[in-house]
């Protein structure tokens, strides 16, 4: 957590480069996405503002861009993820928990991929931010080699482990046995 906060104070002498997004990933149930919303009023609360902004970003689940792309009954495809392409600052929750490929009319794309490539070209003017589950391999495979390698300068990796926060369900908590 403290390289975190340095990263966020924007230190460059921490082990995270403040000119890269975070790569939150790791064990499922384990906080990521809550972390990362808390960043974001992090960030928003203590970086002063440029050009007369505040630092904000956008929060979206992965799995809901899959389903604007593929949406047929209004103007899906690829029109449809523009935003999540050129938004200045993007944060992709849940990487790798979407569809793969996705279709529409006939096509299908490998869309968080194509955003990943997309958010690349456009780097130097953008800040990309995301949580997985999935490990760094399990990335490299879902989205290639290619833009796994990409994703090196995009973002700083950081590994969450530990057990679940989530209250799981046992056949106790409504009474039967």
């Amino acid at each position: 957590m403290n390289d975190i906060v340095h990263w966020a104070l924007k230190d460059y002498d921490g082990k995270l480069d403040p000119d890269r997004g975070l790569l939150l990933w790791g064990d499922i149930g384990t906080g990521k996405s809550t972390l990362l919303r808390i960043i974001r009023q992090f960030c928003h609360d203590i970086r002063p503002p440029k050009d007369g902004m505040r630092y904000w970003f956008r929060m979206t689940n992965v799995i809901d861009i899959c389903a604007e792309f593929s949406d047929e009954s209004r103007d899906g495809g690829y029109y449809a993820i523009q935003t999540y392409i050129t938004s200045s600052r993007q944060a992709f929750d849940e990487l790798g928990s979407e569809t793969t490929p996705t279709g529409r009319w006939g096509n299908f794309e490998n869309v968080m991929q194509y955003v990943l490539q997309r958010r690349y070209d456009l780097r130097d003017n953008q800040f990309t931010h995301a949580t997985t589950n999935l490990s760094l391999k399990q990335l490299s495979k879902v989205y290639s080699p290619r833009i796994y390698d990409r994703c090196k300068e995009m973002f700083n990796f950081v590994e969450i482990r530990g057990k679940t926060f989530r209250k799981t369900y046992t056949s106790e908590d409504d009474g039967k046995t």
